[in-house]
């Protein structure tokens, strides 16, 4: 047992250094327009369905340094936000300013590449040659029955869903599915997540991103206002890929998810229908933590209630 509760102090070590999750704490200048900052979108009724507007920038030294990669990261990302949603992505458009024609057809393959990849069209956007790299792009989705970060609720089961089926782009914490996963999944992947919405088998959702499944649940549970057990060693998981690096990974594909326990079965199985698996991690909790488990043992990661994330956290 010492042995598991050392590596379990490690691993929260790791996830509370992450670059990825000590950069959320800059989402509190959002308070400035007066919103919160945790859901992956906006939502707005439209008739009668609901619209969801999502937008993603990209890091500088990625769009600097690759950026085809960037041009396809930058879809991608833009795709997994509406999914999260509980929406099914419409359409793109991007925004690029390069430093020269090169670097800007570079990025602009890359966004074509996913756009085809995903079956979302790219339907406008801007572009300036002649100025530091940048790119961003934004992108419209429908919901029928939208899905929050806020909706967890103590007692609920957390569910990670993952796309292990792919690999690292080089040493980065970014592990992509797209080369690898046929295309015809790549398509249909996401539509589980509307259609478990639908059928009342997932009432909140978030997607994994820049700071990995633990960091982004911490995110979830300061919107939703609870607290959360995620046991490591249920994680959907690459067999060759160590659980320290895994832990800060953004995956192409990754949701967490929360669901009454008693339909977990069925949203299991819905995952694994596209050829995705999904694993029962833990439990969402009263309190404001977050902990990390491995049999049995347990370790606090991070606690809300003393210390905000990015201070936008319900009172």
């Amino acid at each position: 047992m010492a042995a598991r509760v050392d590596s379990l102090e490690h691993l929260v070590t790791v996830v509370r250094d992450a670059p990825g999750l000590r950069a959320k704490r800059d989402l509190s200048l959002l308070s400035r327009l007066g919103v919160r900052a945790g859901d992956d979108g906006a939502v707005i009724p439209y008739g009668d369905e609901f619209l969801i507007m999502c937008a993603e920038a990209i890091t500088p030294d990625l769009a600097r340094d690759n950026p085809h990669a960037a041009g396809v990261a930058v879809v991608a990302t833009n795709v997994a936000d509406v999914r999260a949603m509980g929406g099914r992505p419409i359409a793109i458009v991007d925004t690029v300013v390069s430093p020269d024609r090169r670097h800007a057809e570079a990025v602009l393959d890359g966004i074509a590449r996913a756009s085809e990849l995903f079956g979302v069209p790219v339907v406008g956007g801007h572009l300036t040659i002649g100025g530091p790299a940048a790119v961003s792009a934004a992108c419209t989705g429908a919901a029928r029955v939208p899905l929050h970060a806020s909706a967890a609720r103590p007692g609920d089961a957390l569910l990670v869903a993952i796309c292990t089926e792919g690999a690292y782009l080089g040493d980065a914490p970014f592990f992509s599915s797209l080369r690898t996963r046929d295309r015809g999944l790549l398509r249909t992947d996401g539509e589980v997540l509307p259609v478990l919405a639908e059928r009342g088998l997932i009432h909140a959702c978030r997607d994994i991103s820049m700071p990995g499944v633990a960091g982004s649940t911490i995110q979830m549970l300061e919107l939703a206002g609870c607290g959360a057990q995620l046991a490591v060693d249920r994680l959907p998981r690459p067999a060759d890929v160590a659980l320290e690096r895994w832990l800060v990974t953004f995956p192409s594909f990754g949701f967490i998810m929360a669901a009454p326990p008693e339909r977990v079965p069925e949203v299991i199985a819905a995952f694994a229908d596209h050829a995705i698996e999904c694993a029962h991690c833990g439990e969402f909790l009263s309190g404001r933590s977050l902990y990390l488990s491995d049999g049995g043992a347990r370790r606090e990661v991070w606690d809300l209630a003393r210390e905000p994330l990015t201070a936008t956290a319900i009172s």
